[in-house]
């Protein structure tokens, strides 16, 4: 019987195996398509792109400044005056009518007084009732009219605490037209707080 030169013929088998996986491996790897790699300034120029938001179709809202002309800025300021000569009127009224309640005042001097009153707030009420707004705004001038009609019901409740002292016994008729005439200075402010913001002053 012939010798068998190699003891263990077995022990190539595996050696053999392990280079036929690597060499598989190899190809397989190989055979992969591999993804290009980006470069920095791509990348980030494609990140920047991707992130803009489309452009809004809707226009921007600007923001109109409101001209007044000096006219109304003229009208504007001679309602201030107004509404402070009557706002004195009605301090001299509360006044007055306090001093003779308080029987701190006589009655003479209280007519005095009172008389005083009435023709001030007369003439108030004309000077308001010659006052016109600018031309061309018929808001305005309804808004006016009311300022109109505030001044007069004033100087009709003047006349009325005077008649009240002077021909009504007790005090209900002047107390009474105390009240109105402090409701009607309340009416007039309102008035001209309203013809302002009509004339966007």
């Amino acid at each position: 019987m012939a010798r068998n030169p190699d003891p263990k013929p077995g022990r190539w088998i595996l050696p053999l195996i392990i280079v036929g996986m690597v060499g598989f491996t190899y190809l397989f790897t190989n055979s992969i398509d591999t993804v290009p790699a980006v470069p920095d300034n791509e990348a980030s120029s494609s990140s920047s792109t991707t992130s803009t938001s489309e452009p809004s179709d809707t226009p921007a809202e600007t923001t109109v400044p409101v001209v007044v002309s000096p006219e109304v800025q003229a009208y504007a300021a001679g309602l201030d005056g107004f509404d402070l000569s009557l706002a004195d009127l009605g301090i001299r009224m509360v006044t007055v009518n306090a001093a003779w309640d308080g029987r701190t005042a006589t009655y003479s001097d209280t007519k005095t007084a009172l008389e005083t009153l009435v023709a001030d707030t007369t003439a108030f009420a004309d000077q308001v009732a010659a006052g016109t707004p600018p031309a061309a705004d018929a808001n305005l001038a309804l808004e006016h009219e009311k300022i109109v009609t505030a001044a007069t019901a004033a100087k009709t409740a003047a006349e009325n605490v005077l008649d009240g002292l002077v021909n009504s016994e007790g005090s209900a008729d002047r107390l009474a037209a105390l009240d109105a005439f402090n409701s009607s200075v309340t009416n007039f402010t309102d008035a001209v707080a309203a013809a302002k913001a009509v004339a966007g002053v």
